[in-house]
């Protein structure tokens, strides 16, 4: 019974590459198009955060998605070692370092907001910053280590052993 056989395809690696670098460009077009779109959404229209969740579950899901199958092939990790090596910075300390940023802005725009709306004179003024600052610093930190850096140390061990599996297999 011929029929249910599977028969190998030839596939020319050429036409392959072309066809994976077409995706990338598609992938690469409806993530602009979403952020337009929320750009769009939020600063023309003035929309909230309600009307733009369609664009915003495209854009973390698609992203989501990428990293668990890159790390479930085995891919991930060396995308990190090729990007290491091509890279003054290693990409783990790039993340700390977003983090740090991150963390950073978020405190000060919730230290400035405080202090706008529940200052009363100068002084108090900067004390709710301040204090809201660290406060805010304190917990967004390493709530965003925890979420970014570590799953980006899971998603690499995990695409280790993916790809440590693949070869025993071979």
């Amino acid at each position: 019974m011929s029929w249910f056989r599977k028969r190998k395809k030839v596939v020319d690696e050429r036409i392959r590459n072309t066809q994976n670098k077409i995706y990338r460009e598609i992938y690469m077009l409806i993530m602009v198009i979403c952020l337009l779109s929320i750009a769009a959404k939020m600063y023309i229209l003035g929309l909230e955060a309600k009307q733009i969740m369609t664009e915003l579950i495209i854009l973390f899901v698609s992203g989501i998605y990428y990293t668990v199958r890159a790390a479930s092939l085995g891919i991930f990790s060396d995308e990190v070692e090729i990007h290491d090596r091509n890279s003054k910075v290693p990409l783990s300390s790039k993340n700390v370092y977003f983090v740090l940023s991150f963390g950073l802005i978020i405190s000060i725009f919730f230290g400035v907001r405080s202090a706008m709306i529940y200052g009363e004179g100068y002084l108090n003024s900067i004390f709710i910053f301040v204090l809201v600052l660290f406060s805010s610093l304190m917990i967004n930190v390493p709530f965003f280590l925890v979420v970014i850096v570590g799953s980006f140390s899971a998603a690499k061990s995990a695409s280790l052993k993916a790809s440590e599996k693949d070869l025993d297999d071979e």
